[in-house]
């Protein structure tokens, strides 16, 4: 991972797979916060992206989940104002899966 990034705050937008998971525990180890951000379509989908959350927290980084809608870009827009509010900016989004129409 490029030092550049270190200490960066990465949104990855897509949910808790293992692809994410993945995803986020390697930026995490790489010296990135992380803001999980998915739809929380049921209780079982909501504790994924907590768990991936707290995956990140025990790597050392700090870590938030913000939901919101799939295609929905105004709730787009609100889970990123949250992540800016709780972890003071959003340097780059990884977009793992197709929740936003672009």
């Amino acid at each position: 991972m490029p030092r550049y990034l270190e200490n960066k705050v990465v949104v990855v937008v897509g949910g808790g797979n293992a692809e994410h998971r993945g995803i986020a525990v390697a930026l995490a180890e790489a010296g990135i916060d992380v803001a999980i951000a998915g739809e929380a379509i049921d209780l079982a989908a909501e504790a994924g992206l907590h768990s991936i959350a707290n995956e990140v927290w025990a790597v050392g980084r700090r870590s938030m989940v913000v939901t919101l809608k799939s295609g929905d870009a105004v709730s787009f827009a609100v889970a990123l104002s949250q992540v800016q509010m709780e972890l003071g900016r959003a340097d780059l989004v990884v977009r793992c899966d197709p929740i936003l129409n672009a």
